[in-house]
């Protein structure tokens, strides 16, 4: 369904997307992911799932940087400062934001309605579910409703009159969210213009992707300042911050499938390892984007990187009436690029006085 947000942001044109859950696995990812998010707090997860959607960048068992006792003082104080951001509660400090989603129907669609009957659930799906939304009701992220829309699918507050089609339905009955809903296709970009909105001013030396901040410092000095500047600013315009998932003051750190030192970067293992698990031979033209959609994440860490890919955009123009034809040549490819990804190197951070070269579609420039 075509739709249209509303923010003080700004209009942009958005879809609801329908993810269906069809078995208790997939259905225990989609706890977790919940869980990840801060939303829910049960752990009576299903452990196999967890393993395989659980980040494998965590920063768990990083340690705090060796510093002076002075500057340890002055760390504590900052983190002091900070936790009085600390909640699991998105709504939180709305009360200090007040950022309303606002979702018009677009006109083409007016009298179009989405509705999806609940899904089939064992009676340990049911109870896992009653326990997700007596916790979304407590934490003020959903409330029971009424509405001809029911689409199966947060951190921004909800319109009153939006909030009907964001509705979905339950074996416990029918919910609209109070927040938006990443059911929304764009509610990522539209999340991440709010904090590129927020931290316009201090790009120097944070770095913001949707609601992961890594903030780089110099020095220990420094980057106390910095945090200290980074508290201020999220108190004041009611940015909620995760205990659980904050690092502070540590010389390395696991960043989106990156591992960042003050030397330089490196792709995380399971960015390899998901290369390595791919078969030689692909059996279709979605298992070969999904391939090349992890080699690219490698990409700046492999020279020559075109060389091994143009062999595949044949197969990625395939269509309908045109047959799918794996040949030797890309199992080669395929072999190549896992025997390359074993042996990745450690990009260096430039330094003042380093030559840099440009490169322009293959050229030196």
């Amino acid at each position: 369904m075509p739709i249209n947000f509303r923010s003080k942001r700004g209009d942009v044109d958005a879809k609801l997307t329908h993810p269906k859950m069809q078995d208790k696995r997939k259905f225990g990812k989609v706890l977790l992911s919940f869980r990840q998010q801060g939303l829910i707090y049960s752990d009576s997860f299903y452990e196999e799932s967890k393993e395989e959607i659980e980040p494998q960048g965590s920063n768990a068992g990083l340690k705090t940087m060796d510093i002076s006792e002075e500057s340890q003082l002055s760390l504590e104080n900052v983190k002091r400062l900070i936790q009085r951001n600390f909640s699991e509660n998105p709504l939180a400090w709305w009360d200090r934001n007040k950022i309303e989603a606002t979702l018009k129907i677009k006109e083409e669609c007016k009298y179009e309605y989405i509705r999806y009957k609940p899904i089939q659930m064992n009676m340990e799906d049911k109870r896992n579910m009653q326990m997700i939304i007596k916790e979304h009701i407590n934490l003020g992220l959903i409330e029971p409703g009424i509405s001809a829309y029911s689409s199966p699918e947060f951190l921004i507050k909800m319109e009153s009159e939006s909030k009907k089609f964001t509705a979905l339905s339950t074996p416990q009955g029918q919910y609209i969210w109070n927040v938006l809903p990443m059911g929304l296709a764009n509610a990522p970009q539209i999340f991440q213009r709010k904090m590129d909105n927020l931290f316009k001013d201090y790009f120097e030396f944070m770095f913001v992707y949707i609601d992961d901040i890594l903030i780089a410092s110099k020095n220990m000095k420094e980057h106390i300042k910095h945090l200290e500047i980074f508290s201020d600013a999220c108190y004041k315009e009611g940015l909620v911050l995760s205990e659980k998932k904050a690092t502070i003051a540590v010389n390395k750190i696991k960043f989106l499938g990156i591992l960042i030192d003050e030397i330089g970067i490196e792709l995380q293992e399971h960015i390899v390892e998901k290369i390595r698990n791919f078969p030689d031979i692909l059996k279709d033209k979605k298992q070969l984007q999904s391939f090349l959609g992890v080699v690219n994440f490698a990409g700046i860490f492999i020279k020559d990187l075109a060389k091994y890919r143009k062999d595949f955009w044949p197969l990625l123009k395939e269509t309908e009436s045109t047959k799918w034809k794996w040949e030797e040549i890309h199992t080669q490819r395929v072999r190549e690029l896992k025997q390359v990804c074993n042996n990745l190197p450690k990009l260096a951070i430039p330094q003042d006085e380093d030559e840099l070269v440009v490169y322009y579609r293959g050229r030196a420039l």
